[in-house]
């Protein structure tokens, strides 16, 4: 029997799950107004970390 390579996809999906909650997290949580560039970016990097979320899950679901 042939034995696959790890590629670790569920510890990517975790590792991008972990960016949306703390990024949303300090989203809601923010005392001090910010510029809407700060806000672009951060949509940015939530928008990133969605595509890599759905991306891992949907390699991991294939892998098993």
């Amino acid at each position: 029997m042939v034995k696959r390579q790890g590629t670790n996809w569920g510890l990517r999906a975790l590792i991008c799950a972990a960016i949306i909650v703390w990024q949303i997290y300090d989203f809601a949580t923010a005392r001090v107004f910010s510029s809407t560039d700060g806000d672009t970016m951060r949509y940015l990097i939530i928008g990133a970390a969605l595509v890599g979320l759905v991306a891992s899950l949907v390699k991991l679901s294939v892998d098993y």
